[in-house]
């Protein structure tokens, strides 16, 4: 009989997840409850420096495993109604002719610089991202990018590239963003925003590679599809199909839908920009979408039901992938040991020199990042720890910053507890399997580039100027 060799198979995306709840709720058995103390500065919550102390245990046992699913989705309730909005608002401008037409005008208009609208999107959105505006938001903006790369002749990938890529290269090494930096800056009591245009070189220089890293699977998918993350025959057999009848000329029923669709989008980019608009409010948007551009578009009342129950239906994978990756920060949270695992991350750091130091204080914030999704909650948990060990140590608190923002900037574009990435996959119809296998390279050069960039920083000594 002829062996069967081992084959290693990533699990699916929502098992994975289970995997790691179920982790997380077996660490909770072994590793000490803890806490920081906290208080509320106005709108802020900070921890206190060196008030960290153990606490009665909370392990969680089988019942919590299953009630942090629970838990994570009632918690993610506002971006999974969102992102079935979408599904259910783009659906409808699907079934109006308004999509396909459109499309082949952008096309045509385009034909020749498709990587020149690629660039120019990217830096858009990175800068965006740069000043915090696109972290949330671009959820709610990936459907854009899908639409313009199927009119480029591109793949989902490259509309995810052009849209969440694209605004985390601004992100990760945002050089104006109150929710991370900025909360960093006060913590550390530097001048806001101070050390600019070193942040400014960073993005600049990011944004370059990510745009690069996009160019060249374009390259690769242009020169042969199948090599496409998202590739299947029959996909491609109907983008032929939609690519034969990019000529037919746009009725005034679809330029409506078309005018109301981009209304829709610039009032949520509006809102993000002026009016702290969140999840909810981006539903509301889909949602008036959804129902003026049926009924403007001739489905009628009815029709326009039939085609929102659809959309919703399409999206379901991306709405729950979300609550399950909330899931995982659930138990940790429930069973108290975040703050535990941040404790042990930063403890090293006061042992050894401060070029080393930096580094270490770089990698623990790579690591909690995975724990810690959010830039404002990682800032604000890690920062009043990260001062007073660099003040120790002979770190600079501009470096530790720095450290600070790439341990939690760059982990953002593939930790499967981000909701906002997951979402966004699940939108762009992305196995996170391939896209984990395609872009941690480029994320291992990120960090050692960061890595760099903090070793020289510090040698520097950079202050706050």
């Amino acid at each position: 009989m002829s062996e069967k060799k081992f084959k290693f198979e990533f699990p699916h995306v929502f098992a994975l997840m289970f995997i790691l709840t179920i982790f997380m709720a077996f660490l909770t058995w072994v590793v000490p409850a803890g806490e920081f103390t906290r208080v509320k500065q106005g709108a802020i919550t900070k921890v206190v420096a060196g008030s960290f102390h153990f606490v009665k245990a909370q392990p969680q046992g089988f019942w919590q495993i299953f009630e942090a699913v629970s838990k994570g989705w009632l918690q993610s309730a506002g971006i999974i109604f969102m992102v079935f909005f979408v599904g259910g608002a783009i659906t409808i401008l699907e079934q109006t002719g308004a999509l396909r037409v459109g499309l082949g005008k952008v096309v045509k208009n385009l034909k020749g610089k498709e990587l020149a609208a690629v660039a120019i999107v990217m830096t858009i959105m990175s800068i965006g991202g740069a000043t915090g505006v696109f972290a949330n938001p671009v959820v709610a903006l990936i459907p854009i990018g899908l639409m313009l790369s199927k009119a480029l002749g591109y793949d989902e990938v490259v509309g995810f590239g052009m849209i969440y890529l694209g605004a985390y290269a601004g992100f990760n090494v945002g050089w104006g963003n109150v929710f991370t930096v900025g909360i960093a800056h006060d913590i550390a009591q530097l001048p806001m925003f101070s050390g600019m245009g070193v942040r400014v070189f960073f993005h600049i220089a990011n944004l370059i590679l990510t745009f690069g890293f996009l160019a060249m699977y374009i390259k690769r998918i242009t020169a042969d599809p199948t090599k496409s993350l998202t590739y299947n025959a029959d996909k491609a057999k109907t983008e032929a199909t939609i690519q034969e009848e990019k000529e037919e000329n746009l009725s005034l029923r679809q330029g409506l839908c078309l005018l109301i669709a981009v209304a829709c989008f610039a009032a949520i980019i509006y809102g993000s920009l002026y009016m702290k608009w969140s999840f909810n409010q981006y539903s509301v948007m889909f949602v008036m979408m959804a129902v003026l551009c049926g009924i403007v578009g001739g489905l009628g009342v009815s029709g326009t039901a039939e085609a929102f129950v659809k959309g919703c239906g399409t999206m379901v994978y991306a709405a729950f992938v979300v609550g399950m990756a909330r899931a995982i920060s659930v138990v940790m949270i429930d069973g108290k040991i975040m703050d535990t695992l941040v404790y042990w991350l930063s403890a090293p750091i006061s042992l050894v020199g401060p070029v080393l130091g930096a580094n270490l204080m770089l990698f623990a914030n790579i690591i909690i990042n995975f724990f810690i999704p959010s830039g404002s909650g990682q800032a604000v948990t890690v920062m009043p720890i990260m001062v007073p060990i660099a003040d120790l140590t002979g770190i600079t608190r501009q470096v530790a910053t720095q450290a600070f923002q790439f341990g939690d900037g760059f982990t953002n574009c593939i930790i499967p507890t981000s909701g906002t990435l997951m979402g966004c996959l699940g939108i762009a119809k992305i196995s996170y399997e391939k896209y984990v296998g395609w872009f941690t390279k480029f994320l291992v050069v990120q960090l050692v580039l960061s890595a760099v960039a903090i070793t020289v920083l510090q040698i520097m000594k950079w202050g706050p100027a």
